[in-house]
């Protein structure tokens, strides 16, 4: 089945207060399947647990996730702590998207390396899952010093909450192989998804995994106006906002016109194989929430 859920992306100045329960309760009741957030430090969007906490707390069944999250800046036993207490006070509802980082600013911000950030994720993600299922953790590793540390109280999902990772470099897909309950393809990358997953699949097969067994998702944009160039200049706007470039051929490779033009978009990203398609509302205004829901899913419908 496939399934979509709603990634609320929008930097810190263009939203209100009540944003973030009110886009939750809109996707709860519109029958998305999850709610997501951004992770940036050197950026304006909302820090991500305190929002996922405020979903949580105003919906009952949709499920909540970072796509994605910088697991490399947080030291891992607070890290485990957060998503424990999220999926806790969810009842069980978070998955938890990584990235590895690609700005240089989120890592000075906290005063930790740029340098090895993958390796040092890595070894975060692994003591993450220890700290999560087991008690008296003990860890001596590269980066990180744990001594006989239980964490409580315990997250729902057992052993733990989904760990999903994001990423295209051939290092992150082995990454992913080894390591990750699911993967999620950024923008760029989806329109090549297939050849994506051959990696992946291949890799996972090399580490002695099943590749099957992880989960295929896909993240996007959306901008929805019956004027195209409207909802591509949208885009574009946000895209130089948040990486400083416009990276990519927005009309080419996200959700941009009318709701018949994204409708038939999101069947086309379907069809090469993700099982979860994440869509980010490029224009900060709870309209376009609504535009998704009365007039994009009904297009989708058999």
């Amino acid at each position: 089945m496939k399934k979509i859920g709603f990634c609320f992306v929008n930097p810190a100045p263009q939203i209100q207060p009540v944003h973030v329960t009110t886009a939750a309760k809109k996707c709860e009741e519109m029958g998305l399947h999850s709610f997501w957030t951004i992770d940036r430090i050197a950026y304006d969007n909302l820090e991500p647990f305190t929002l996922l906490a405020a979903a949580a707390a105003v919906t009952k069944k949709i499920r909540i996730g970072t796509s994605v999250f910088l697991a490399g800046l947080r030291h891992p036993a607070l890290l485990a702590k957060s998503v424990a207490t999220l999926d806790f006070l969810s009842s069980g509802r978070v998955t938890l998207g990584i990235g590895f980082g690609s700005r240089a600013n989120d890592f000075a911000a906290v005063e930790l390396p740029f340098e090895h950030r993958g390796g040092r994720a890595e070894e975060a993600i692994k003591l993450v899952k220890r700290l999560c299922s087991e008690e008296g953790v003990t860890h001596k590793g590269r980066f990180f010093q744990v001594e006989n540390l239980t964490i409580g109280p315990r997250p729902i999902q057992s052993p733990h909450p989904p760990i999903w990772m994001g990423g295209s470099a051939d290092v992150v897909l082995r990454r992913v192989a080894r390591l990750a309950d699911g993967y999620i393809c950024g923008s760029s990358a989806i329109h090549d998804f297939p050849s994506v997953w051959e990696k992946i699949s291949g890799f996972a097969v090399s580490a002695g995994r099943d590749p099957e067994k992880i989960e295929k998702a896909g993240l996007t944009f959306i901008a929805i106006d019956e004027n195209k160039a409207k909802a591509v200049d949208a885009c574009e706007a946000y895209l130089q906002r948040y990486y400083g470039a416009v990276r990519m051929d927005v009309e080419k490779h996200l959700l941009v016109g009318p709701p018949e033009a994204c409708a038939e978009r999101i069947r086309s990203l379907f069809s090469k194989g993700p099982d979860t398609l994440i869509i980010g509302a490029a224009i900060a205004d709870l309209k376009q929430l609504d535009l998704l829901g009365e007039g994009v899913l009904p297009l989708l419908k058999p």
